[in-house]
């Protein structure tokens, strides 16, 4: 097991995101993690902000260039 249980989320946030054709809201997601009792809710939006963060600083570097249409985020901001 992971030994950061924030790690783990942020896998099966983007696994969920990797095989939907859609981009998912946050309030989807949400929903998911919650109905099943994965997690709390403020550990859930830590792990979003991290993901979030994570693909700002990506856009940012100059290697970003080599970033593959695959990779862009799909999590939607609504609500």
């Amino acid at each position: 097991m992971l030994s950061d249980p924030i790690t783990l989320y942020k896998l099966m946030i983007l696994y969920m995101l990797d095989h939907v054709n859609f981009p998912l809201t946050n309030s989807q997601l949400t929903d998911f993690f919650l109905d099943h009792e994965y997690t709390t809710y403020f550990t859930l939006q830590q792990a979003l902000n991290e993901l979030k963060e994570a693909k700002r600083a990506m856009t940012l570097s100059p290697s970003s260039e080599t970033t593959s249409p695959r990779q862009s985020s799909r999590i939607s901001t609504a609500t």
